[in-house]
This record gives structure tokens, C-alpha cells and sequence, in this order.
């Protein structure tokens, strides 16, 4: 599976490096606005927010998605100054501390609204298979509705007299240069489920145990402002997204791959043709989220190293190492299903029990089982990085920006024959002929992956779109190149792509495309779409090179209490587009109100654009409208 790289309201370090744009920074940031109570070396600030979308991919359709109301509350205590905690115990080894605490909890009215009609995946026969809302049981819908986290509680320690700071507690560790298309800012998985790539970069990252250090060394020779970061995840090793998938609304935008109840044509079993296959999976306590390892120093700790310095030139530039598990870098994946063994749980000389029958409205034909041993495997792998900027003062006047990752080992799934398991009987016989036995549709591998970004920013004068300030420019071009042979490769497809049947084909007279549902057996009454269980992998193909390119701008109005935001994400590889614009109102000090349009669409072939980067092609069918409300205290 391949890792969700895309996130918009950008990142705004490119902002940060102009001073020209400060007062417009305060009033467009992305992340969560905050007032301040001071009470002494104690602050306390947070927000409400209440976050309301519709999709409306057709003019004449709206589809209610997301009610989100958040609380937010931080603590930022000083409680160690001048060698004395609290003011009153000394501590010699310290100079100064801080406590730093951020809590959020969520309610999302949607899951309690539960709107009837199909919520929309990657093509329609992913809204028909993914269903509604109201299919999920009750109490899967409560655990959606709620957040209630300590998002974040850690320690800043400054060594006395030595040039040593410390930072241990739950954390999000920042690297790299490029601006929510992640490279090397990849210590923290992101949770997509809270908006897919639709937030800032600090609402979705997953904080984590964590230990940081960093040493300022200062001048090395003609090297100025030179330090040495290291970061040490003791035990709390997460997979690089947390993913959910349809009918959950702005999942990813097809069913779960590995759910239970899915129905592959075309095998002949036991000697007797007219029967379907329905895999039960055994993951072998693993998933998208938990990998065959214990959470404990020995299997999921990990090490990164990051050196940082400025050249006698002005290029502002670090090296990045790091070593752990799974981490999607670029367009790649974080994590892979590797199938052990495939077993029809009968002999090759029995009739097949039948578990149920499977009907496309026209004709039904029985359902027997095959079971699935596999598990989700997250490996470790080397990471090195390379990240800079320069600002141009003389020609351009722009900060350039680059930023390249080489990545050993992403795992990947194939169609190489080899690396796919065989199906046997239960008497060990293989299924289907000797000298060509049914195998697994994929396999596991992996690959090298090297990876960058070159970008710029640059505060520019348009007079006839404002007299007064500054737009602030961004733009950026990412590569993705795979080593290897790519044509054995696959990533993910949904129920409207390969292997799935065509309108030509289906059950009887394929009328209904494919798509039928369960009329007898456990799994009554849901829908599925026909695998061709003959074909090997998907039609979501990998390719050696992979590109996208995006701008975006911002400016303010009125002494900064109107800010517009514009982006757009262009993937020329996989023809598809996404365009969104936000407009942020600052009705007082405490009070924000946003308005947000999201348009994404592919163009080209007409086929399902299966975009790596999840920018426009995987979203095609998810415009969206939204408002947001912000009181800050």
C-alpha cells in the first residue's frame, strides 16, 4: 500500500524566512490560532473550533460530511529558571526547563447524524462496495466520533555550562525543507483520518515518545551555526499513516483491502467449476497500524541523527540520517501485506463446502472459503537526507529550497511470480493445473527509492490584486524515482479498476457490472464487487518516475483581518489536478471565521487516476465546502 504523501494549508517554514511576510504569517498560519493567559512562568492559552463540510462534486448534490468540534488546551511552564525549579530547589546540572503540555479533544456530530446515501470513494464502485455510515455498527461509530488525547507533554532542558539541550516526552520531531509533501519530516506517522490531507501538518501528525538531543557546536572551521541533533524512539514505533477506509467520510477513497466477505470469480475448485472464492484472512495479530513486533526497545526503537550548519555562501543546509521502521519516503509506501501460504480448507478430491451464495441480481452462484495466512510487514531500512536553502538577494530576490531522501528498502507489492505463494488443498495438492497452479494475486519485494523537491519563496509586489502588501509566492517540483524493475510493481485499487470485472463481464449476464450482494451466509446482505481471481496484481501500476508539481499564495487585506489562500497540486504523470482556496476572516481578536472551497479532478483517459501523491486523481470525486469557526482564549 502506498503511503498518503499529500497535505495542504501549507507548512509555512518558507514563510517563516521572510520578514516581509511576519504580520500576514500571524493571520494565515495554517495550525491552531491561540490566546495567552500569563500567570507568572505559567501561560495557558487554547481554542474552540467547530469545523462544518459538504462534498459537492455535483452541482446539484450535497453530501454532509463532517461536523468536527475540537477543544484545545496548552500549558507552557517555565518552571525551571537561572538553576531553580519552581523558584525554590536548586538544580546544578540545569540551567533552565520548561514544561510544555497540548491536550485535545474532539467531538464529530457526523456519526451521530449518520445521513443516509453512499459516501463517495475513487469511482462508484467504491461508494457501492464502501456503502453508507449507517452500515457501520453503533459502537464502531462512537469510537469515530471522539478524540479525548494528550497530544503532546514534554521537557526543554538547557545543560549549564555545557552547549547541550534536551527534549524527552511525547513530541513531533520537524526536519527537512519541503512543504507538506513529506521527504525527510517523517519521525511522526500522520493520522489521516482526521481530514485526509486537508490539515496542517501539526492537527495530523502522531506525537511520540521520544528523546532529542542537540548539541551547539558553533564554527567549525568556515562552518557557522553548526549543531548535531539526535532522536531516540525508545519503544513507541508507529506505521508512517493511520488510515481508515470507506464508508468512513474523507478515508481513503476505497474499501479495506483486507475485509472479510470479498468474492473472487473464475478458480475452479475441488474439480467443480461455478463455485466463487471468499478469502478469510489470518494477519497474525498484525494490520495497517501494528507490525509482527513487540513495542519494546529491542523491536521497535530507532535512531536518527541530523547535522545542521550555514557555508561561508549563505546556504543554510543539514544531513540526515535515519534508521527504523517502515517510513513511506516520497511517493512510496510505509508498510506492505506479505501473503505466507493460501489454503482451500478441503481436499482437492472433496465437493467444496459452500459458505454462502453470492448473487449480482440476475443469477447467485455458492461461495466456498480460502484461507489467507499473511501478515503486514513494516521493515526497518536506511534513510539518508539531504535538505538546504539559500536565499538570492541580488537577481531574484527568493529563498531557494531543496531537499533529497534515498530510502533502502520500501516495501512494495509484485506480481513476480516467484514471490507469489501457491494455493494448495488442504492435502497439499496445488489448485489449478501442475505446471501453472493458482497463485497469490501479489507477492512481496522491496526496493530502493530515491527521492527530492526543488522549490522557492518570494514575497512579490501585484498591485492590481493588492496596493498595500505583499503576495507571498511558493512553488515546488518533487520527483520519486524507483530502482529495479517497476512493471512487476503494485500499489492499491479500488473496486472500479483492475482486477475487478469490467461492464462486460460479470455472473451471468453482467448487467450489474459486477456488483451483486451476499444473499445467504454470514456475510447477508453485503455488497461486493467481482475479483477476477485469474488475474495476477491490480491495475494500480507503479512507475519509475513519479512528479508533482504545486504554488500556492497569500496575501492580507484590511490592516490583516481578511486573508485569502490559494494552492493548486498538479501531478503530470497521472493527469490530475487539485485547486483549493480559503478566505480567513478575523472578526476580533478571539474570533475566526474561514471559509474553504476544495476542487479536485483528473483529466485524460477517462480511467481512474491512481495518483501516488492522493493530490487530485484520488479525490476526484470529493469537492468540498466547508466553514470553520475559531474563539481563541
Amino acid at each position: 500500500m502506498r503511503e498518503v504523501q499529500s497535505s495542504w494549508h501549507f507548512g509555512w517554514r518558507g514563510v517563516l524566512r521572510s520578514a516581509l511576510v511576519l504580520g500576514c504569517l500571524a493571520a494565515c498560519a495554517a495550525a491552531p490560532a491561540w490566546a495567552t493567559s500569563k500567570y507568572g512562568p505559567l501561560e495557558v492559552s487554547g481554542n474552540f473550533e467547530t469545523q462544518n463540510l459538504v462534498q459537492n462534486s455535483r452541482a446539484s448534490e450535497l453530501h454532509f460530511i463532517q461536523n468536527r468540534n475540537t477543544f484545545r488546551l496548552r500549558v507552557d511552564w517555565d518552571w525551571l529558571e537561572k538553576g531553580k525549579l519552581i523558584n525554590k530547589i536548586n538544580v546544578p546540572f540545569l540551567e533552565s526547563s520548561k514544561l510544555y503540555v497540548l491536550y485535545r479533544g474532539v467531538y464529530d456530530g457526523f456519526y451521530d447524524i449518520a445521513p443516509g446515501g453512499l459516501v463517495h470513494g475513487q469511482t462508484r464502485f467504491d461508494d457501492m462496495v464502501g456503502g453508507s455510515i449507517n452500515n457501520v455498527p453503533h459502537d464502531q461509530r462512537t469510537a469515530m466520533k471522539w478524540e479525548n488525547t494528550l497530544r503532546e507533554a514534554y521537557v526543554d532542558a538547557k545543560v549549564k555550562d555545557y552547549p547541550v539541550s534536551l527534549r524527552i516526552g511525547r513530541q513531533q520531531v520537524i526536519w527537512g525543507e519541503s512543504d507538506q509533501f513529506r521527504i525527510m519530516d517523517i519521525w511522526n506517522p500522520l493520522d489521516i483520518t482526521w481530514h485526509f490531507q486537508q490539515e496542517s501538518w501539526d492537527n495530523i501528525r502522531v506525537p511520540l515518545w521520544l528523546a532529542k538531543g542537540l548539541w551547539d557546536i558553533g564554527q567549525i572551521g568556515p562552518l557557522s551555526n553548526s549543531f548535531l541533533e539526535v532522536v531516540y524512539n525508545p519503544f513507541d514505533f508507529q506505521p508512517g499513516i493511520k488510515a481508515a477506509f470507506l464508508p468512513q467520510p474523507w478515508a481513503l477513497p476505497f474499501p479495506d483491502p483486507l475485509r472479510t466477505g470479498q468474492v473472487q470469480a473464475g478458480a475452479v475448485v475441488g474439480g467443480t467449476a461455478g463455485f466463487l472464492l471468499s478469502p478469510r484472512f489470518d494477519l497474525q495479530g498484525t494490520s495497517l497500524r501494528k507490525g509482527n513486533f513487540e513495542r519494546n526497545p529491542q523491536d521497535a526503537s530507532e535512531v536518527g541523527t541530523r547535522f545542521h550548519f550555514v557555508t561561508p555562501q549563505g546556504v543554510e543546509m543539514s544531513a540526515d540520517y535515519l534508521y527504523g521502521r517502515g517510513r513511506g519516503v516520497g511517493a512510496a509506501s510505509p508498510f506492505a501485506v506479505k501473503i505466507e501460504k493460501l489454503s482451500l480448507p478441503f481436499k482437492s478430491t472433496d465437493h467444496p463446502p459452500s459458505i454462502g451464495r453470492f448473487s449480482d441480481g440476475t443469477n447467485s452462484q455458492p461461495v466456498a472459503p480460502i484461507d489467507v495466512q499473511a501478515e503486514v510487514v513494516h521493515p526497518y531500512m536506511h534513510i539518508f537526507g539531504l535538505t538546504g536553502n539559500y536565499f538570492e538577494g541580488d537577481f531574484t530576490n527568493t529563498v531557494w529550497r531543496f531537499e533529497t531522501a534515498y530510502a533502502m528498502g520500501e516495501p512494495y507489492q509484485t506480481i513476480e511470480e516467484d514471490k507469489r505463494v501457491i494455493v494448495r488443498y488442504s492435502d497439499g495438492v496445488p489448485a489449478g493445473s501442475p505446471k501453472n497452479p493458482n497463485r497469490s494475486p501479489l507477492g512481496y519485494t522491496r526496493r530502493d527509492i530515491w527521492t527530492g523537491m526543488i522549490g522557492f519563496d518570494r514575497p512579490t509586489w501585484i498591485r492590481w490584486l493588492n496596493s498595500k502588501a505583499t503576495w507571498f509566492i511558493t512553488g515546488q517540483v518533487f520527483w520519486n524515482y524507483t530502482t529495479g524493475n517497476v512493471n512487476v510493481l503494485r500499489g492499491n485499487s479500488g473496486a472500479g479498476d483492475s482486477p475487478y470485472f469490467t461492464p462486460t463481464k460479470g455472473i451471468g449476464s453482467g448487467k450489474a457490472q459486477g456488483v451483486g450482494s451476499w444473499i445467504t451466509g454470514s456475510y447477508t446482505g453485503q455488497v461486493e464487487r467481482l475479483q477476477d481471481g485469474t488475474i495476477a496484481g491490480n491495475g494500480d501500476d507503479i512507475r519509475r518516475w513519479e512528479h508533482l508539481v504545486t504554488i500556492a499564495g497569500t496575501s492580507f487585506y484590511r490592516s490583516g483581518t481578511l486573508v485569502p489562500f490559494w494552492a493548486a497540486a498538479w501531478d503530470p504523470v497521472n493527469s490530475n489536478l487539485e485547486l483549493l482556496w480559503n478566505l480567513d476572516y478575523y472578526y476580533s481578536n478571539d474570533i475566526i471565521i474561514q471559509l474553504q472551497q476544495k476542487y479536485f479532478m483528473q483529466y485524460g483517459s477517462g480511467l481512474p487516476s491512481n495518483d501516488p501523491w492522493f493530490a487530485g486523481g484520488r479525490f476526484s470525486r470529493r469537492d468540498e465546502t466547508g466553514v470553520k469557526i475559531t474563539y481563541q482564549f
